[in-house]
């Protein structure tokens, strides 16, 4: 039986969440961070109402937060 190696789809998703995660601290922390395609603003919303995340106005970038 041949074994698979999951080592860089391991790397890569350590990665990008280290990468959400520091989006998200500078953020609350209150950096302006613009968003890689559109080059507008990123916000931080951690409202009960509506989708908690960080998101971009055209929509490009969208990281959600489970609370």
């Amino acid at each position: 039986m041949a074994t698979i190696d999951f080592s860089s789809i391991n790397k890569a998703a350590a990665k990008s969440f280290k990468q959400q995660r520091d989006v998200i601290k500078r953020l609350g922390k209150g950096d302006t961070l613009l968003c890689d395609s559109c080059k507008k603003p990123l916000t931080l919303s951690v409202s009960s109402h509506g989708e908690p995340g960080v998101k971009c106005q055209k929509g490009c970038t969208n990281i959600e937060l489970m609370l």
